[in-house]
């Protein structure tokens, strides 16, 4: 994507609408920086191409529909306090953010958007949705189970990277929902997996890999494909890697709290996606260690800090720990 001064304005005006909502005490407010973050971010995903215009329009009506839900359930709350209006902001909320059973239209769009949208999409556009569940006295257990489940396992069939990181993304809501009880555990959370989607994103732009056949091929250099793999390990969530540590720290939260169900559901739901990230990741090597020297002269500072990244994780793990 290139910059200009409309891109910088539109980053600048869903910049604004995140700290707005995030600020205000006012549920009218809160939905007026929603939408300014909305109108700003369609833009980003709207260019020349025509499955870009189409995916900016499923946006632009899902959200619209979501936000409609949204204020009626405000209107709910101030007219008929004794309804279940907390049902109808959740469920708005979760249809805003593409969790499961509400992920289709997320599916049917993404591969309209290019990795810097995607990053957005998947990282602070979610962030007031979630600041919204938190404050709302309600059980989210079933979205919770029901993202585990669809992130995990209907990732296993995908040939193309952007609808992985859509079903990693949905994988991956399942445990921020549930560590929203604990918001310094959710910001943890949410840090280390949006680090990981920046370099993963930044690397598969740089390299223009939109199909896992596509790493299988030789025309990478060994210090690109060094890197996706460790990304893809990191995603997996193999220890030591950034990405075990932050689904270790919930899984432990969820014990804690005696959520058996969950607990089981977020280990066996944690190994499927291990096993499909470490598949591609395997296969891609296998058949490239025939054509590849390793040397340390070929990595980049770029792979060296995304290798030390994933692997000093677990210090800010424990002190976290301590932090509760």
């Amino acid at each position: 994507m290139k910059m200009n001064s409309s891109i910088i304005l539109f980053y600048s005006v869903m910049l604004l609408g995140v700290m707005l909502s995030l600020s205000s005490n006012n549920w009218v407010m809160i939905w007026l920086g929603m939408e300014l973050s909305l109108m700003s971010f369609v833009p980003l995903i709207n260019n020349s191409l025509m499955i870009s215009s189409e995916s900016a329009m499923k946006y632009f009506i899902v959200q619209s529909v979501s936000s409609s839900m949204f204020i009626l359930g405000m209107v709910m709350m101030l007219t008929k306090p004794y309804f279940n209006y907390e049902m109808i902001i959740v469920l708005s909320m979760m249809m805003k953010m593409g969790a499961a059973p509400f992920h289709t239209w997320l599916l049917s769009m993404i591969e309209g958007l290019d990795y810097a949208a995607l990053f957005i999409l998947f990282t602070f556009m979610k962030i007031v949705p979630m600041i919204i569940i938190m404050d709302m006295n309600m059980s989210s257990s079933l979205f919770i189970m029901t993202s585990l489940i669809v992130g995990s396992m209907f990732g296993l069939t995908q040939n193309s990277v952007r609808k992985i990181l859509s079903y990693s993304s949905i994988f991956n809501m399942g445990f921020m929902i549930y560590s929203l009880s604990n918001m310094s555990l959710w910001f943890l959370y949410f840090s280390l997996y949006s680090i990981n989607l920046l370099f993963f994103t930044l690397v598969l732009n740089y390299n223009n890999i939109n199909y896992l056949n596509q790493l299988v091929l030789n025309c990478y250099g060994e210090k690109s494909k060094l890197c996706i793999w460790t990304l893809m390990l990191s995603s997996g969530g193999m220890p030591p890697m950034m990405g075990f540590w932050g689904k270790l720290v919930i899984i432990e939260l969820s014990i804690n709290n005696s959520d058996w169900l969950i607990s089981l559901i977020m280990i066996f739901t944690s190994l499927m996606t291990m096993f499909y990230y470490n598949r591609l990741c395997f296969i891609s090597m296998c058949i490239s260690s025939m054509m590849m020297k390793w040397k340390m002269s070929y990595l980049s500072w770029m792979n060296m800090n995304i290798m030390i990244i994933n692997f000093i994780a677990m210090p800010f793990v424990i002190i976290s720990k301590y932090l509760n």
